[in-house]
This record gives structure tokens, sequence and C-alpha cells, in this order.
């Protein structure tokens, strides 16, 4: 599987139907969702996209502390 997702990310194929690919590769079963989601996120062709992500939820974090000192 690591093969096709240094394809994909190569292709310049999007995390989201990175994601929507591998679970159709697996089968589309009630757990292929959780599994093609770790399998893409824990790609190392997708450090870039993990590191923007973790940055996303840092600030989003930030945002609702704000939020919550403010009301």
């Amino acid at each position: 599987m690591s093969a096709i997702q240094e394809m994909l990310s190569a292709r310049g194929i999007g995390v989201m139907d990175s994601i929507i690919v591998t679970r159709e590769l697996l089968g589309a079963g009630p757990e292929a969702l959780g599994l093609a989601k770790t399998l893409v996120l824990t790609s190392p062709t997708r450090h870039t996209e993990r590191e923007q992500h973790q940055v996303l939820v840092e600030e989003l974090v930030v945002a609702i502390d704000q939020v919550d000192t403010q009301t």
C-alpha cells in the first residue's frame, strides 16, 4: 500500500481524495475508512500535510481557548 500512497502523492492527489481511493482499494468495508485515513496520513510522503494539519489544530485550540475566556 505504501507504493500506492507514493504514487498518489507524486501525482498531486490530495489527502481527501487519497483516502477515498485507498478506502475503495481496501474494499470499502466498515473499517476501511479508518484504515484508509491511517494509511494515507502515516505515509512518509504526507509529511508536509501532517505538519500543516498539526499547525491548524494547534491554532484552533488557541482560538477556542480565547473564545472560552471571553465568554
